[in-house]
């Protein structure tokens, strides 16, 4: 198709997945402070806009401008500054489905004419590899992952997430963790990435300095200056949990979930996480701990529940997506 020529010729594009609270950000930040990329503010425009084909049924009811106005009211939107008239007309030239169209169009407006590479961040979007390949089927695609109990214990603090049940977190990371592990390899080949967050603050420079290299670009020690970057990538809602991405670089940000877990917790996150447990070698909990009826009841249930609807969520997420990328193609 010609935007695909066209597109080839001008930017190479990357995303950033993982389950929140594994980095993704942080990751994001650094790429950003990189004088070759320029990094989107997180706006999840794949699963909000483009998976209903938002834009396309405003489109269609009542036309260009239309699409224009409800993209420019978009509070997510607003944030890349950019102009929603613009990028609807130019999409409509390339052609496409609009959404679609008009997301790859943000990516190569927002980085310019100085920038080769335009990035994105959205960490929910693990469940929706097949519409990004879809959509950017050169994109390369950056898998950050961190120690599901340590997950757990920020999103049990985080603003966003602390409301939500346990049961609900670990779940969450069990099943994004396996869609974006299997899927990735599968879909994008060696334009799948995987980035261990301890690893990142163990060895900033030596994680990026190999990344950089898979991306065919040169490393840029700029990268651990990433504050400035970070500014222009998190809203002022979000700075109570994304704070750190300001930097410096917390480099024993790590088993925060020895404190900050009870038990039960720990068990639950270490039996249901097993995959991403054995991916980065984290070591199982060897304290001793002697949980209640009521706890181990708890553990026992969750684990029941947790095990026994991730198959079917991924088939049907997969499904879904899958049915929506077929329109897009």
């Amino acid at each position: 198709m010609l935007w695909e020529k066209n597109l080839r010729m001008t930017k190479s594009f990357l995303f950033i997945v993982g389950v929140g609270r594994s980095g993704t950000s942080l990751i994001q930040s650094m790429l950003a402070a990189h004088p070759q990329i320029s990094c989107l503010p997180e706006t999840a425009f794949i699963r909000r806009i483009v998976f209903p084909g938002y834009l396309h049924s405003i489109f269609q009811r009542q036309g260009e401008k239309a699409a224009s106005r409800a993209l420019a009211q978009d509070d997510y939107f607003a944030r890349t500054g950019l102009d929603a008239s613009k990028l609807v007309a130019g999409a409509l030239a390339r052609g496409g489905l609009l959404d679609a169209a008009v997301y790859r169009e943000m990516l190569a407006s927002y980085a310019g004419k100085n920038k080769s590479w335009a990035g994105d961040k959205d960490p929910r979007a693990v469940e929706f590899l097949f519409l990004l390949a879809a959509v950017l089927p050169d994109v390369h695609v950056i898998h950050v992952f961190r120690d599901p109990r340590d997950v757990l214990a920020s999103k049990k603090k985080a603003a966003w997430s602390r409301k939500g049940h346990v049961w609900k977190h670990v779940f969450a990371n069990r099943v994004q963790f396996k869609i974006g592990s299997r899927l990735g390899p599968k879909l994008f080949g060696k334009r799948y990435h995987e980035i261990c967050y301890e690893e990142l603050l163990a060895a900033p420079e030596k994680v990026l300095s190999g990344l950089c290299g898979e991306l065919g670009l040169k490393y840029d020690h700029g990268m651990l200056s990433f504050g400035d970057a970070a500014k222009n990538l998190v809203a002022d809602k979000e700075m109570s949990w994304k704070k750190e991405t300001l930097g410096p670089l917390l480099t024993k940000n790590r088993e925060k979930w020895k404190t900050g877990l009870h038990p039960r917790e720990v068990v639950l996150s270490e039996l249901c996480c097993g995959e991403a447990m054995a991916r980065a070698g984290y070591a199982r909990d060897q304290r001793s701990h002697r949980l209640s009826l009521k706890e181990w009841l708890w553990v026992q249930a969750g684990r029941l529940l947790i095990v026994m609807a991730t198959w079917p969520y991924m088939k049907y997420r997969n499904f879904r997506v899958r049915r929506v990328c077929r329109r897009i193609r």
